[in-house]
């Protein structure tokens, strides 16, 4: 969907692409797979080349309907009526609109979706709050397949240089600079039923949700993006890099990550021996997998790999070997 604006903008596919990591041919692949860091780079370039961060997501969420979110947008859209859409949308959150991190609310005549951004990357939150609420604005007309408006909308951002095309796309006066951001709609909506609706295809997407959710459960976490991002970037990245990365201070990392009973200086390790043990079923020597490793000589990994594992690597590698 970034591309498919970033097109439409004039951007090349190539300059989109810079430093993201992301192999343009893999993405018509039902199996690609694109990580946090890469997405946040992916939406810098595009901000970077236009020298504006305001409207990008609102074009994007023009294209979140259900068909364009695959087998979680299958779920939605053969539920029974949008309420049960919507607690999908709240199970599988992380599956539709990321970074998004919202909650439905509601009383007698109105459904707020509130959407909590305070630990989005600042340089990125224009977007995410706009994606964030327009999708969630365009998800439900197309689901019920009909042009909705929002009753309220409001967002803690300061207001945009044409605040006239927020207002239109939402078809209401949008609140800017508020404690919130949040749209609402009427309550009476939640109730009708959707003309996808199929139970049979809703309990095997529901299904294929399921797993797909509990493979990804550990990317949620600030220790399984940063395993990630140092896979990613063959484990040369700094804990200020990847704090970057995030639009975090280091500081935060820290915290976060020792929250998860971890550190930034674990997870490198386990992954670095995790690859020295690959190395050495592959069959390399003990001093081809230090070198490759980046240790100036053979015996300071090897002291280094018996602190961590308990055994000096050949050992180790006799074991794996044989």
């Amino acid at each position: 969907m970034l591309l498919d604006v970033a097109a439409e903008l004039g951007l090349s596919q190539k300059q989109c692409l810079t430093s993201t990591d992301i192999d343009p041919d893999s993405l018509d692949s039902p199996l690609a797979s694109i990580s946090v860091w890469q997405e946040l780079a992916l939406i810098r370039n595009i901000q970077t080349l236009q020298n504006s961060d305001e409207g990008l997501g609102l074009m994007v969420s023009k294209r979140c309907t259900a068909n364009a979110m695959g087998m979680f947008g299958q779920a939605l859209a053969t539920s029974e009526t949008l309420a049960k859409a919507r607690k999908l949308m709240e199970r599988y959150g992380m599956l539709g609109l990321a970074f998004s991190r919202f909650e439905f609310k509601n009383d007698q005549h109105t459904l707020r979706m509130t959407l909590h951004d305070f630990e989005m990357p600042k340089d990125c939150q224009r977007f995410l709050e706009e994606r964030g609420l327009g999708g969630c604005l365009m998800l439900f007309s197309d689901l019920l397949g009909q042009t909705l408006t929002a009753k309220s909308v409001s967002m803690r951002l300061h207001a945009p240089s044409k605040p006239e095309t927020y207002h239109d796309f939402f078809g209401t006066q949008v609140e800017f600079a508020a404690d919130k951001t949040e749209i609402v709609f009427e309550r009476t909506i939640e109730q009708k039923p959707l003309p996808g609706a199929n139970r049979k295809l809703h309990l095997a997407s529901i299904r294929y949700c399921d797993e797909v959710a509990e493979a990804q459960t550990n990317a949620l976490t600030y220790s399984g993006r940063v395993r990630g991002t140092l896979q990613h970037q063959d484990l040369l990245a700094d804990l200020e890099t990847v704090a970057q990365q995030f639009g975090i201070s280091s500081r935060q990392l820290r915290r976060y990550l020792s929250e998860e009973s971890t550190s930034f200086r674990d997870i490198q390790l386990e992954l670095k021996f995790d690859r020295a043990r690959a190395l050495l079923r592959s069959g390399l020597s003990v001093n081809q997998t230090a070198q490759e490793l980046g240790y100036s000589c053979q015996a300071s990994f090897s002291r280094a790999f018996k602190k961590y594992t308990g055994q000096p690597p050949s050992q180790s590698a006799k074991q794996l070997t044989g």
